[in-house]
């Protein structure tokens, strides 16, 4: 065969198989469509019953057929709805064994799965689905064990606190934000264990400054010499310093004003960041000459900071700030003037 011959030969199979790929596309796309109305369908049937507008027998007796789909279904809508509405559809997803399907995946789906089980099971407080929580805090994937916690927090079904930490791991994670509302859900009903994390020797910093978090808007200004004192303890580049500066910043309590004024010397400038901070919020006016002086540090955020406590320290920090604007030398002047403009004050 010639080269020419070669070549068209080359093209025709190219050819071809991009055709059959192609066929390959429609047909998937329309196996996909067929599919996706299927499921919008028996959406469809599904929301009634669980509405309780449909309680025939009839109706029940295709439900198992459609499990997965009633589960996802159910969750999704529960997690829309509040008050009156939700516990019905709470009621009407039990009754159409939900939770039970819900329990299923949570012992043998994927990591994926059991996450979401263990998310969606929290909805529901009979003793089963609160014992399949409770097994999941063995899970060997972490995120499905705090999922479970938190499920159970919101139940109001959460283990000792000293026990979760352990089990979870927290501390060594990083997942701040999620432990920080599992703690807040604990301490609805139990604070003396949230608190008891802040007063143990047994628990790293992270652990105590998730805890101090969730307490900080409780107004247990009792807290603060406590915090206070980790401040003043920490090692000097301990990560959780800004955290519980943050947190005496949230309670606003002037017995913090030691803590403060050590925290705005720190070496590190997210550290001097939180503590003008926290001296602006909790109001220290003691400080206002030190807030000055960092007008000149060589970080712009905690110039910022500094400039922001200042102004809200009423008028002596506003006159430090004019003052400055107006002679002193860069680069506090301009964070001076910048502050003011923003204000209006110039």
């Amino acid at each position: 065969m010639s080269a020419l011959g070669e070549l068209w030969l080359v093209s025709l199979v190219l050819s071809a198989v991009a055709v059959l790929i192609m066929m390959g596309l429609v047909i998937a796309r329309w196996i996909g469509v067929r599919r996706g109305r299927s499921r919008e369908a028996e959406r469809r049937r599904l929301i009634p019953l669980l509405l309780g507008i449909e309680r025939s027998g009839g109706d029940y007796g295709q439900v198992e057929k459609a499990a997965d789909l009633l589960a996802d279904l159910a969750t999704e809508l529960i997690e829309m709805v509040r008050g009156e509405d939700k516990e019905a559809f709470i009621e009407s997803a039990t009754r159409l064994g939900v939770p039970e399907r819900l329990q299923h995946r949570l012992d043998r789906g994927s990591p994926r799965v059991r996450l979401a089980a263990a998310e969606a099971l929290g909805f529901f407080e009979d003793e089963k689905s609160i014992a399949r929580l409770r097994g999941a805090l063995d899970d060997p994937n972490p995120d499905v064990r705090l999922a479970a916690a938190i499920s159970l927090a919101s139940a109001g079904h959460a283990p000792p606190a000293v026990e979760l930490v352990e089990k979870l791991g927290i501390g060594t994670r990083e997942n701040s934000a999620l432990v920080v509302g599992l703690f807040r859900d604990i301490a609805v009903k139990h604070p003396d264990e949230i608190r008891g994390l802040i007063e143990s020797e047994q628990v790293n910093g992270r652990v105590k400054a998730a805890a101090i978090e969730a307490l900080s808007a409780s107004g247990d200004y009792s807290l603060v010499p406590l915090v206070a004192n980790l401040v003043l303890a920490a090692d000097p580049d301990a990560e959780e310093l800004p955290r519980y500066l943050r947190a005496l910043g949230d309670f606003g309590h002037p017995a913090a004003a030691r803590a403060v004024h050590h925290a705005l010397g720190s070496k590190l400038w997210w550290v001097r960041s939180a503590a003008a901070e926290a001296a602006g919020r909790i109001g220290l006016n003691d400080v206002a000459e030190r807030l000055r002086t960092l007008l000149s540090d060589p970080v712009w955020w905690v110039r910022f900071r500094a400039a922001e406590a200042l102004i809200r320290l009423g008028d002596e920090g506003r006159e430090l700030l004019i003052a400055t604007a107006e002679s002193g030398s860069e680069p506090a002047c301009s964070a001076a003037r910048l502050t003011l403009a923003e204000r209006g004050l110039v």
